[in-house]
């Protein structure tokens, strides 16, 4: 769910000639919640064109390929289009670009100083994982582009399936928060094309998609909720009906993360869905979710249970007006005013434990920070109760969620599975936990780490790739 900074990035850049060279090696570091963060930008030109590379060393993302960049005198922005933000700056002419990075709302000043290539040091490799397939392929794989009509908006796949002229299953691949690409890459890791190529050669077909604003797809992804991604992939499903090669008895739909939210909400509301895979998908709602992502660190770090609860208080007060508070001074307002007033009530060892200290600047962030709760997408998932559609479903259903997931805590959301799905009319559902694995189904050490993400050789778990072929195949038999 939505925990990262920074996910893996794709930057969009454009481009303008410009007789001063400003390509080279740009380093910059993001100060965020106490921790830096390096980002690493590689400016090249080649015939007045610009291109440039994108690296996250501190998250061990590396050689992120870049679409634009526009220079103007001596001015530079990098559009970054995964977080719907990018960096602004000036040029000094030599070694230096002042500027501001800004992502969902938020802005925070950066400088970038010119590195020489010595600087960098070793850069690790950033060759595929092992897991990622190779060709050749013994299955079809075709591009295709479809329209979501309600939205208006195009939408960019790619459609693997068996070869052959047999009509086969299918399923949807619905990507986790953020804005993602077809593969849901993250670092050098692709694991949907790591599932669909599983799938591909166990005879099933699969569409994985670019999210709308993202890759070949048009939209605006800043101004989305899960209710109006759901229409996305119902255009999916309506576009896959049109294909001769596909069997339109048998489409699935497979979820991760926010994605294991979609895929019963859209099902409950489309009867062309036959069955459904949630992956890491939360079934206690979004409140409980966001309360576990805040509250986990604070507990790691050795936060007592009576303070976080205290934390807890303040938190959902200064979401509740985040989300109901419409004008932006007034919002400010009751920020200070909610903040002040629970401050009174706590002991001086809950404020040293939780507080470090108070002033204009740290409320001003604190308005900041959870302005980001008064958009389209939080105010539906902290309102959504997954409970419901699940309880409607008549389909089959397999909920798999990881052991040490540190972002959709895998007990308390099967248990919620379990119980909506008892009492759907489902005759074939089926919850797992899946034993060491993080929410991106590796194998994990720290299991909560953005770092661990990328540096872990293996993508997917092979033995729950098994588990989701084989139960695939034992509906649509």
């Amino acid at each position: 769910m939505k925990s990262f900074f920074l996910v893996v990035l794709s930057i969009g850049i454009g481009l303008l000639a410009t007789s001063q060279d400003i390509t080279g090696n740009w380093q910059g570091i993001l100060s965020v919640n106490g921790n830096n963060i390096r980002l690493l930008f590689h400016i090249t030109a080649t015939n007045g064109k610009y291109t440039s590379t994108f690296d996250s060393p501190d998250q061990h993302a590396f050689g992120l390929t870049c679409s634009s960049t526009e220079v103007i005198n001596d001015s530079i922005l990098l559009g970054i289009q995964i977080v719907q933000g990018g960096y602004r700056g000036k040029w000094n002419g030599k070694d230096e670009i002042t500027g501001i990075y800004f992502q969902a709302g938020h802005s925070i000043p950066m400088l970038l100083k010119r590195l020489d290539v010595k600087e960098i040091g070793k850069m690790p490799d950033t060759s595929p994982k092992p897991q990622t397939p190779k060709p050749p392929f013994s299955y079809l794989s075709e591009d295709v582009v479809y329209t979501n009509t309600q939205q208006n908006i195009q939408l960019a796949a790619t459609l693997t399936r068996p070869a052959g002229d047999k009509k086969v299953p299918v399923v949807i691949m619905i990507t986790g928060s953020g804005p993602q690409d077809r593969d849901e890459t993250i670092g050098q890791h692709k694991p949907f094309f790591v599932i669909a190529d599983y799938l591909a050669k166990q005879g099933i077909a699969v569409l994985r998609v670019d999210d709308r604003g993202m890759g070949k797809s048009t939209g605006n992804f800043t101004a989305s909720s899960s209710a109006d991604f759901a229409t996305d992939v119902v255009a999916g499903i309506n576009y896959l009906k049109t294909r001769k090669d596909i069997d339109v008895t048998k489409i699935g739909l497979i979820g991760h993360s926010e994605g294991g939210l979609i895929a019963p909400y859209v099902a409950a509301r489309n009867k062309d869905v036959a069955f459904i895979v949630t992956l890491a998908g939360p079934a206690v709602g979004g409140q409980k979710i966001n309360d576990f992502q805040n509250t986990l660190p604070m507990l790691q770090s050795g936060i007592s249970k009576k303070e976080v609860d205290a934390f807890l208080v303040l938190h959902h007060q200064l979401v509740n007006a985040a989300i109901t508070i419409l004008p932006d001074s007034t919002y400010k307002a009751a920020v200070t005013n909610i903040y002040t007033g629970w401050q009174k009530i706590q002991t001086k060892t809950t404020l040293h434990a939780l507080v470090k200290v108070v002033d204009s600047n740290m409320l001003g962030k604190m308005q900041k920070n959870y302005a980001a709760f008064r958009t389209p997408w939080w105010k539906f998932f902290l309102a959504y109760d997954p409970a419901t559609d699940l309880q409607k479903m008549r389909i089959p259903v397999l909920a798999l969620n990881g052991e040490k997931d540190a972002q959709v805590e895998a007990r308390s959301n099967l248990a919620a599975f379990t119980k909506a799905l008892q009492k759907s009319s489902s005759k074939n559902f089926k919850t797992i936990e899946v034993p060491g694995v993080n929410h991106l189904f590796q194998h994990c050490k720290k299991c909560g780490s953005l770092d661990e993400y990328f540096a872990l050789e293996e993508t997917f778990d092979p033995a729950t790739l098994v588990i989701i072929g084989d139960w695939i195949k034992s509906v649509v038999k």
